[in-house]
């Protein structure tokens, strides 16, 4: 628990501040104590001894003033009178000592001639020996302090040492102590102080933002330029915020409650409410030049399902370089092309891209209307939006995707079950032609040939005939056909075919032929693929009444689980044959009967509508996959996908043109 709160304490602002301060101030005030203390010590140190020093210089002017006046008096042989002028100049000595509070004593050849005060000869000789001369020393002897030096006056060799208790310079000392002490107290005070203000002025506003944080309240500090500064913006932050995640609220109550074009519709009116503008959710189709508008919310109406060009409009660079794009003015001055923006005067304008899972731009989002500047806010918000779209434009093409392999299926079990239905009713009714041939061949044997009943039978033989063609169909189509298989280039079934048709179609129809070379190998009926490519063949002849461009081409193709064009389809690969024309094509409602037996578009007596189904059922019986591709006005495109045995064919590239 106590560490807890050390480690809390030691993470707060104060902590933080005060501590380091602090710190630096105990560490600024120690270096100053001992720089002052030093200094202010080694002034009254130098200061003492240098005042000792002076009396010891006058004590020896004293003794050479003497000298010199006996010298100019010519009295320095007399021995009367330097005997008393040294004891003239001892009293000068023993009246300045006094004066002054010195100890010590005159030595003169090992003899004393003066001592002020009782000072023990053992410190007198203590002196002598670890005090320089000239120089001033502070000792110890018996519990106290003295400074002491001693000099030589060599005319008379008197030796003079000279004592000042310690004790005699206390009060300056004191003095300086005070003064120092003074200098503490006022540096502490300052230092206190200085901690009180900056607790007050950095603490103080930073705990109440923190405090109204807390709170769940927006900040309101008045005070300090700084903090008031700090507090706008973090109140500005905090409003953004709760605006934002209200607007994200809303937008995730529609994505739940919502779906498709109602999802869409919704969003649009939730942009216009939270921006107080227009906006539009549009599907950018695969070349990005044109999008179709989803759901736009235009003047607070609803509205869809228009086509727009993005040449020339903001969208296309949207779209273009994959980046948001915002103007907060003269929007439609800037486009002018862009007829939405212009037919509202839209000043300002922000769109961004919508993405699919593999980064391809797939639609756009954008709001549009009266200037206004975009927050960094608004920008985030718009792209979750964006994110929330691209979940549903996927979630549908899933949906779309499943609904088609759901058709699929469906479709396949359709033919499958007709298949069966047709498969068995053809044996039953092949058995029951050749009971009609054999007995129409025996009649025509025992009836001549100009027996009017002959012609009759014959026209019974050749209808039993082309239902048992019809019969081979079905059978084909059931998937129960006799097949022989054997290594097949599809490249050998295309040339077999080609000659057929170049003789037989019209000129105005131009055949066409691009085969790859070093196509992959396939095991099947060489005749029964031929006959289907035939069959095909005839279909987009039908399909140009006017003429046209008919194309057969081949190739290799790997179908792995990324490249899948059709979900039904197996992994592995595959040599394709494909025949193309440019005839009238089909609608979705054809394209999804083609394969039933017996549908037709063609006029009564021009098809039995067998020809598809059994090419179906034949590609079915390879293991193979047969594809459609039509749209009305834009002909067809049938591709069979074969399974490859990779054997390599040969060289065949050819250009041929009918007539």
């Amino acid at each position: 628990m106590m560490k807890e709160y050390l480690r809390r304490l030691t993470k707060t602002l104060a902590f933080r501040i005060l501590m380091p301060t602090f710190v630096m101030a105990l560490l600024a005030g120690t270096g100053l104590y001992v720089f002052i203390l030093r200094s202010v010590s080694g002034f009254a140190d130098e200061h003492i001894k240098g005042n000792i020093s002076d009396m010891s210089l006058d004590i020896y002017n004293i003794c050479d003033k003497n000298l010199n006046d006996l010298l100019m008096k010519g009295l320095s042989g007399d021995e009367k009178s330097v005997r008393f002028r040294k004891g003239m100049t001892i009293g000068m000595i023993e009246d300045y000592m006094k004066q002054n509070g010195l100890k010590g004593a005159i030595i003169e050849n090992e003899k004393e001639i003066l001592r002020i005060a009782n000072l023990p000869p053992e410190f007198l000789q203590m002196i002598e020996k670890d005090v320089k001369e000239h120089t001033v020393s502070l000792l110890q002897y018996a519990g106290e302090k003295y400074y002491a030096t001693h000099s030589h006056f060599e005319p008379w060799n008197w030796h003079m040492i000279l004592i000042k208790d310690a004790t005699a310079y206390s009060g300056l000392i004191h003095k300086v102590n005070r003064a120092y002490a003074s200098a503490a107290i006022i540096f502490l005070v300052v230092l206190f102080f200085s901690l009180y203000f900056l607790n007050r002025y950095i603490r103080y506003p930073v705990s109440t933002i923190i405090k109204s944080i807390k709170k769940g309240e927006m900040p309101e500090y008045r005070g300090i330029y700084e903090f008031e500064f700090l507090s706008a913006n973090i109140a500005q932050t905090m409003e953004s915020l709760q605006k934002e995640t209200k607007m994200l609220n809303n937008l995730y109550y529609i994505t739940v409650s919502k779906k498709g074009e109602d999802f869409f519709d919704e969003v649009v009116m939730a942009i216009g409410r939270m921006f107080g503008l227009n906006s539009l959710i549009a599907r950018v189709s695969p070349d990005g030049e044109a999008a179709e508008v989803v759901s736009l919310y235009l003047k607070g109406e609803l509205k869809k399902n228009l086509k727009i060009s993005l040449k020339g409009t903001p969208c296309e660079g949207v779209v273009a370089k994959k980046h948001m794009c915002v103007i907060e003015r003269d929007a439609y001055k800037q486009f002018p092309n862009a007829d939405i923006l212009l037919s509202i005067k839209a000043d300002s304008y922000i769109g961004i891209a919508v993405f699919n899972r593999k980064n391809d731009v797939v639609g756009i989002v954008n709001a549009f209307g009266q200037q206004k500047e975009f927050s960094e806010s608004d920008i985030k918000v718009l792209q979750s939006i964006g994110q929330m779209v691209a979940a549903e434009f996927e979630r549908l093409s899933e949906e779309k995707e499943k609904e088609a392999l759901r058709e699929q299926i469906f479709h396949g079990q359709k033919l499958e079950a007709i298949g069966t239905l047709a498969g068995g009713i053809a044996h039953d009714f092949n058995n029951m032609l050749q009971g009609i041939l054999g007995y129409a061949a025996y009649l025509k044997m025992k009836v001549p040939v100009e027996d009017p009943m002959y012609e009759p039978l014959t026209v019974i033989e050749h209808s039993a005939e082309r239902a048992a063609d019809l019969t081979k169909k079905l059978l084909g189509f059931a998937r129960k056909g006799k097949y022989i298989p054997e290594p097949l280039n599809l490249n050998d079934v295309a040339e077999n075919v080609i000659p057929i048709i170049t003789r037989t179609f019209d000129r105005s129809i131009k055949i066409q032929t691009a085969l790859k070379s070093d196509l992959w190998i396939v095991e099947g009926d060489k005749s029964q693929i031929e006959h289907v490519i035939l069959n095909l063949c005839l279909n987009s002849r039908d399909a140009m009444p006017e003429g046209g461009i008919l194309s057969i081409e081949t190739f290799n193709t790997e179908i792995t689980k990324e490249t899948k064009p059709y979900r039904h389809m197996k992994e592995g690969k595959y040599a394709v044959i494909k025949v193309i024309d440019t005839g009238t094509g089909m609608d979705e409602e054809t394209l999804k009967r083609i394969f039933e037996p017996f549908f037709t578009t063609k006029e009564i007596g021009k098809g039995t509508g067998m020809g598809l189904p059994m090419a179906y059922g034949v590609v079915k019986n390879h293991n193979g996959f047969i594809e459609v591709d039509s749209a009305p006005g834009k002909g067809s495109a049938f591709t069979i996908y074969l399974p490859a045995i990779e054997k390599k064919a040969e060289v065949i590239n050819k250009v041929i043109s009918a007539g």
